[in-house]
């Protein structure tokens, strides 16, 4: 009976304690939310708010400076006051709380083609809006954990590329920080490997002025004909490989 009185209040003090994280994480979004925000800014404008902050000598422009010289988030993603979000080429995880003792049949959770709506029954909505980029609805699915966060899955309509935030005006990360070897090669399907490692291969070839792979198969082609056919005088023949590159004659 004293450990079932334990166990109770244990439960009790977790239950606080996520209570009080909650309570203190809304009060954080609503400060937020009050102060000053810019929406739906040009590049242009985007630039010279950065110059601005960068020029004030107060602790937002060293701020961000600081901000600027770090690396991407773990996982290529980011966190807003709301969701933290990580990323592959091929997919995103969105990770959001929601109040402590939620149960899974409250959540309301609706993925569109490029549209998230996530929230609680009988509340105001979370996240309602047009995602940065395309998903494949069929192949997303979410999950409540320790009924205090709901983990998203949403898999890339487009794998070949990089998002910059989740939801179309949230705060973006710096897509050019992200060093593609962090998405493992070994994680991508076969045909998309071949793909990617092709695209690197001739990437490189190309740098350094040399033919890149299909200009290899052509050369290889006509190597193995010149030695079928040894009759015939290539010597004064110039050849020239197509797909750009490093083409080489002969």
């Amino acid at each position: 009976d004293g450990e079932e009185e334990e166990r109770k209040k244990k439960a009790e003090t977790k239950k606080q304690k996520d209570e009080e994280e909650y309570r203190k994480r809304m009060e954080e979004a609503e400060k937020m939310k009050s102060a000053p925000k810019i929406e739906e800014v040009t590049d242009e404008e985007a630039k010279k708010i950065k110059a601005d902050k960068e020029n004030a000598k107060d602790g937002d422009g060293e701020e961000e400076e600081k901000e600027d010289k770090e690396p991407p988030p773990p996982g290529n993603g980011g966190s807003t006051e709301k969701y933290t979000w990580t990323q592959t080429l091929n997919a995103l995880e969105v990770f959001v709380h929601v109040p402590p003792g939620v149960k899974a049949k409250q959540i309301v959770c609706d993925i569109g083609g490029d549209t998230l709506k996530l929230g609680v029954k009988g509340e105001p909505l979370i996240l309602n809006g047009k995602m940065h980029s395309k998903v494949k609805p069929d192949d997303c699915m979410w999950t409540l954990i320790d009924n205090k966060m709901v983990q998203i899955t949403l898999e890339k309509f487009d794998n070949m590329k990089w998002w910059n935030c989740v939801m179309e005006g949230d705060p973006g990360i710096d897509t050019k920080k992200i060093v593609p070897e962090n998405s493992k090669l070994s994680d991508l399907d076969g045909e998309t490997r071949m793909t990617v490692e092709k695209m690197m291969y001739d990437q490189r070839q190309k740098a350094m002025g040399k033919p890149t792979s299909d200009q290899e198969k052509q050369h290889d082609l006509l190597e193995k004909f010149k030695a079928a056919h040894p009759e015939m005088d290539f010597s004064k023949a110039k050849i020239n490989y197509g797909g750009g590159g490093g083409g080489f004659n002969m």
